[in-house]
């Protein structure tokens, strides 16, 4: 008959422990911040600006992916590494068209 009584009160006892934990002064403490997982993807760069972005759309929908370093050229042409469809790391370049073609 003790130990349900025993049970009962180590039961409250944490209860009360952890409400007390949680509020301070009457106050509910602030709840952690949830940390959110980033969506996984090929790419790891942010899209600064709307003409970097038309790039990289250029050189995915010609078939490359994974698409890294991109940068302007004083030409106004685009640079960039990706891979290919048989998954070979390339260089590419994207020419004031919107022509994409493999570096040389």
């Amino acid at each position: 008959m003790k130990r349900p009584l025993i049970a009962l009160v180590l039961v409250l006892a944490t209860a009360t422990a952890t409400q007390a934990q949680t509020r301070a002064n009457g106050v509910p403490k602030p709840a952690e911040p949830i940390q959110v997982a980033q969506a996984a993807g090929p790419r790891s760069e942010p899209t600064p600006t709307v003409a970097m972005a038309v790039a990289r759309t250029q050189i995915e929908k010609s078939g490359y992916s994974g698409v890294r370093g991109l940068q302007r050229g004083n030409d106004g042409s685009w640079r960039a590494n990706a891979v290919d469809g048989r998954n070979t790391p390339v260089s590419v370049v994207v020419d004031s068209q919107g022509k994409v073609t493999p570096a040389h």
